[in-house]
């Protein structure tokens, strides 16, 4: 198992709930594979992924320059930890895209509506099984919908146990989680406030609760939270410390880059069915 940096007891709830829960993705994607089931061998331009393979490589640097600064001075981390979902979320975009062109010559990640449309590509793929999850990441690449992820209960205060991430129910819980964001955003996105109107509770009976997601969206809607919601449990003017903050950093760094590492290494084994230049 990853070895994992203890902090000190804080008193802030739901730090507690998002550290277990990013200590759960640390271990689901500690040495994940990806599988290429049905390797293309067709030619491919390499040219659309030029710039994404460049951006990757950037955003990396930048992540591992942030993560050395806080390893120097911790308490640099309450400035990275609020916004490194947003940093960690685009290098895996950037793969993410990457891989779908590799596999299926889709360019959906490179234009507008790019985010949505690869998180669907992905699931596509994985749903066919062109490709596959492999070791600890499985779990991630299985679909929920939304009402049964949505209606799972544990009991009160387990999720802020300091051991709760290596519980079978943290998963749930984190599903769960989940579930909370993709209601805001569907209810943004068709500007629907409450369900007291009979049209409101028809839509999310008939469209909210059928959605579906995976475990490994869980990058993705962290990002939308970080960006454009709060990020309420990094808050550190209530009781948060500098090792809060670093414990926290340190896990997601570490859960981003397994994810990445996967990405990457399926990435250069389909360039080598294409026969395509693996330093792109």
């Amino acid at each position: 198992m990853t070895s994992l940096i203890i902090s000190r007891p804080t008193e802030n709830r739901i730090y507690k709930t998002h550290l277990n829960y990013v200590r759960c993705m640390q271990i689901m994607t500690s040495g994940m594979t990806i599988s290429i089931n049905h390797p293309p061998t067709a030619a491919l331009d390499a040219r659309p992924i030029q710039k994404f393979s460049r951006l990757a490589s950037m955003t990396a640097a930048s992540i591992n320059g942030e993560k050395s600064a806080c390893d120097s001075e911790k308490a640099y981390s309450q400035v990275v930890a609020p916004w490194l979902p947003v940093k960690c979320y685009y290098r895996l975009y950037y793969l993410e895209s990457i891989l779908m062109y590799l596999l299926n010559a889709t360019t959906t990640g490179f234009g507008h509506g790019g985010h949505k449309s690869v998180r669907k590509a992905l699931a596509a793929a994985l749903e066919s099984g062109a490709i596959s999850f492999n070791g600890n990441g499985i779990d991630l690449a299985i679909a929920s919908d939304w009402s049964t992820a949505n209606s799972f209960r544990t009991t009160n205060g387990a999720n802020i146990s300091p051991s709760y991430y290596i519980d079978a129910g943290c998963k749930n819980s984190l599903r769960k989680k989940l579930t909370e964001y993709i209601e805001l955003d569907w209810k943004q996105s068709n500007h629907i406030k409450d369900y007291r109107s009979r049209v409101a509770k028809t839509r999310k009976t008939a469209e909210l609760h059928p959605k579906k997601f995976l475990l490994i969206d869980y990058f993705y809607w962290m990002r939308i939270k970080a960006n454009y919601r709060d990020t309420d449990f990094l808050d550190f003017d209530n009781g948060l410390s500098e090792l809060d903050a670093y414990n926290y950093l340190d896990s997601y760094i570490k859960a981003a880059g397994h994810y990445a590492q996967a990405l990457e290494s399926a990435i250069a084994a389909l360039k080598v069915s294409r026969s395509m230049a693996t330093t792109l």
